[in-house]
């Protein structure tokens, strides 16, 4: 599989490019059913989660990136799928689901297309929270400082603690659910901003 043979040659490679400087590293670890959620400023940002996650991921992407034969084929191979974000792509949520159902680590920017500062974050899309409810999966955040970066210096990188979608529930009663789990996912990368940039 093309994912597991960038893995092996390319993991190494990244590290002693980046040298990550990882906030709760220990975070990262998981078992099972699981969702990456990250900010999004350049397309090399899967490569550098897949780096420091030893885990493989299914990313959800934008169905534009699929456009031709040859796209379709290496992004698949790569453990990606599309999702059109025009629509209700309830498609490409099921995929999703079935993946958690049967252990899997899915990744997703909740931005849905690469931040336009590079600092700021856009508003989240409500789709993971509506993934992460449906299957009932946790939510490891992360956020990776790229802006101010120079040559041989270290990716910033810092990892919340889980969030759990059916705690989160049950923590806000009057609230609608996916509203409830999408700021309970906002406010965890706002605060996983600041302590990023500190590093």
């Amino acid at each position: 599989m093309l994912y597991i043979f960038g893995c092996i040659i390319l993991k190494p490679i990244l590290w002693l490019y980046g040298r990550p400087k990882i906030h709760n590293a220990s975070a990262l670890k998981s078992k099972g059913k699981v969702i990456y959620v990250s900010n999004h400023v350049k397309m090399s940002d899967p490569v550098w989660i897949a780096a420091i996650v030893w885990r493989c991921i299914h990313f959800m992407a934008k169905s534009t990136l699929f456009s031709s034969k040859f796209m379709r084929a290496a992004f698949r191979l790569l453990l990606a799928f599309p999702v059109n974000q025009r629509t209700a792509d309830t498609k490409s949520i099921k995929h999703a689901c079935r993946l958690l159902e049967k252990g899997k680590a899915f990744g997703v920017f909740p931005e849905g297309h690469r931040s336009a500062t590079g600092s700021d974050m856009d508003a989240f899309d409500k789709g993971c929270a509506f993934i992460a409810l449906r299957a009932d999966a946790p939510i490891i955040p992360l956020y990776i400082v790229h802006h101010g970066r120079k040559f041989g210096q270290r990716l910033k990188v810092a990892v919340g603690d889980p969030i759990y979608p059916a705690e989160v529930k049950a923590l806000c009663p009057g609230k609608k659910p996916v509203d409830a789990v999408n700021a309970a996912i906002t406010d965890s990368m706002q605060t996983l901003k600041e302590i990023a940039e500190a590093l």
